[in-house]
């Protein structure tokens, strides 16, 4: 479709710079070429990602004003299950971060469309003897069916489309972004006297606000561009049509792809949460060391991720300085001091922890190191309201906010870790038998809805500040290369060696072994199934 697109455009001056990388076989994606030793930005959608009839497409703005390359993977016709195979998630999983367009409906299946194979618009049905396209499918069903019919095979294929996406984005580990581009919002009135095209409605077609409810809530976050501006294009002086194009007089004109103003509108609102995910900010001029904090809620692999980051040159990262449980234990996890001044600190904490927090970070910043830093987990800067506050109020902070996807794995580890008293684990000990946990549908929905507010609460405190959001799935998966993302935010060099990984993951890898109940919980959490398989 792409070198169909090139063949078509070549006569308007476009040149989509297609490129080949021995991952993708015979696929080719757009330009410019991207060196995939090096960091870069994926970008998985259909034309409209791709860029037809436009210069510059958002990918390719947003890698300028990022100073990072991105690799367009936008597939004329494609849905979600084109990119399943394995040759799209290998290239997917080494990126830093991965935007997805929300594609359009035609690309799934139902009990009489069957296009599995392609994960495209093109598929088999009873209905003709030869593949046909979903929109041909549709008109026929639409003369054969009734409206109950008709209006049950449209569900079957919106619960496909969604199953397809979900699939996507188990299958990719690296943190991603939902991207709605399109003339229309989500919500739209279907009209059942105008078949097909009154249901299929505008791209993304046959997809509603439901549907992208349930496929947003699974992605790191999710932008809704919404515009018309700049359509229709003028394109090019033509004597007739093309696939894509219509003739109005002598000139093609574009009404469906977006238009360069769309594309630059997208790339506008994609490039904070791009930035947030990626870590990349404009350089300023800073004097002095460099402070930040590591936040996030428990297990969420915040331990794993501090040892990492100390093994940078300069980089010094204390542990949970204000956990109520250290504090009343009088236990200061910070840089080595003697011991009349460690009691000293230890009491100022309590007196004044503003002051307190002024000194040992200065005590870690007198021994030499550029970047200091400490673990702030969600309960601790709560139940510390002065520090939270100043903190926020000093945007020069940096913040590293862990958060994961799947929480109730993330609440049986913390239960697990209660139990026994013990929150990480070397990676030289001896194998520790994970207790079996019980937790009541209530309390998960609680623990759920908790962690989910208390994560909104810190966003929104360091709204101001430079922010890199890492997901611990990521983390686990390459530990080496996501602290390198994080040092990089940090302004710190690189290692020369590969880091030392320090600690071992403790979590079962199957629920049913450790959580009790578990098939009369996962029967009762059919929304939160997802939770069970990954």
């Amino acid at each position: 479709m792409d070198h169909f697109y090139q063949n078509l455009d070549r006569a308007g001056g476009f040149d989509y710079q297609l490129q080949s990388l021995p991952e993708l076989g015979d696929r080719i994606y757009r330009g410019p070429q991207v060196d995939l030793s090096r960091p870069f930005i994926a970008f998985v959608g259909a034309a409209q990602t791709f860029g037809r009839f436009v210069e510059a497409p958002f990918p390719a703005i947003l890698s300028q004003r990022l100073g990072m390359p991105a690799l367009n993977l936008g597939v004329g016709g494609a849905g979600p299950r084109h990119f399943l195979a394995p040759r799209y998630l290998a290239l997917l999983n080494k990126a830093e971060a991965v935007v997805l367009q929300v594609l359009s409906g035609r690309s799934a299946s139902n009990s009489m469309f069957n296009n599995s194979a392609g994960g495209g618009l093109v598929g088999e049905s009873p209905l003709g003897s030869a593949p046909m396209r979903a929109e041909e499918f549709l008109a026929r069903a639409a003369q054969n069916s009734s409206r109950s019919e008709f209006a049950a095979l449209i569900e079957e294929m919106r619960a496909d489309y969604v199953a397809s996406y979900l699939s996507l984005f188990d299958a990719v580990t690296a943190p991603k972004i939902l991207l709605w581009l399109s003339k229309r919002k989500p919500a739209y009135e279907e009209d059942y006297e105008n078949l097909p095209q009154g249901v299929l409605g505008e791209f993304p077609h046959l997809v509603n606000e439901r549907v992208v409810a349930e496929i947003a809530a699974r992605c790191e976050a999710y932008v809704e561009c919404v515009s018309s501006e700049g359509l229709p294009q003028k394109l090019w002086r033509s004597s007739h049509p093309i696939d894509g194009a219509a003739l109005r007089g002598e000139m093609l004109v574009n009404r469906y792809y977006p238009s360069p103003q769309m594309h630059a509108e997208a790339a506008d609102l994609l490039e904070a949460p791009c930035r947030t995910l990626l870590g990349r900010y404009p350089r300023a001029e800073q004097e002095g060391p460099r402070r930040f904090i590591v936040t996030g809620p428990e297990r969420t692999g915040t331990n794993l991720l501090v040892g990492l980051l100390n093994q940078y040159s300069g980089c010094y990262c204390g542990g949970e300085l204000f956990n109520s449980g250290i504090i009343a234990r009088g236990g200061l996890p910070w840089v080595d001091m003697p011991e009349p001044e460690r009691a000293r600190l230890v009491a100022l904490r309590l007196e004044n922890p503003l002051a307190f927090l002024a000194e040992v970070q200065s005590a870690a910043e007198a021994q030499g190191h550029t970047a200091v830093g400490l673990k702030l987990l969600y309960a601790h800067g709560l139940g510390q309201p002065t520090v939270l506050e100043a903190l926020a109020a000093d945007e020069t902070v940096k913040v590293i906010h862990v958060t994961r996807r799947n929480l109730l794995r993330r609440l049986v580890s913390e239960r697990q870790a209660r139990t026994l008293g013990k929150w990480s684990v070397g990676r030289g000990a001896a194998a520790v038998e994970m207790p079996k946990v019980a937790i009541e549908l209530a309390d998960l929905a609680r623990s759920l809805a908790l962690t989910r507010q208390r994560q909104a609460t810190f966003e929104q405190t360091f709204a101001g500040h430079q922010v890199l959001h890492i997901v611990y799935e990521d983390l686990a998966a390459r530990p080496a290369h996501v602290a390198a993302r994080a040092a990089e935010f940090l302004g710190l060099p690189p290692l020369q060696k590969p880091p030392i990984i320090t600690l071992r993951k403790t979590g079962s890898e199957d629920l049913s072994q450790v959580l009790e109940g578990y098939a009369e919980l996962r029967a009762n959490l059919r929304q939160w199934a997802s939770f069970f398989d990954s």
